[in-house]
């Protein structure tokens, strides 16, 4: 996945890859800003993400299609 800068899309799938073996997200968000640039994941939606999982954020976009 690439996005424009590469701060946000290529962010999240980074920080969701760090999450998965138990970093955290809070510590994903640092890690991915620390190596790539304080502006990595500027999207707060995106950090939102993050804190709830990708099942739970899953089932809440699922309730919004209808």
């Amino acid at each position: 996945m690439r996005c424009r800068s590469g701060y946000n899309r290529s962010g999240l799938v980074v920080a969701q890859a760090l999450v998965e073996p138990g970093v955290g997200s809070a510590g994903a968000v640092r890690l991915v800003r620390a190596r790539r640039s304080p502006w990595a994941l500027h999207n707060g939606l995106f950090v939102e993400y993050l804190d709830v999982g990708s099942d739970t954020a899953r089932l809440l976009v699922s309730l919004d299609a209808s």
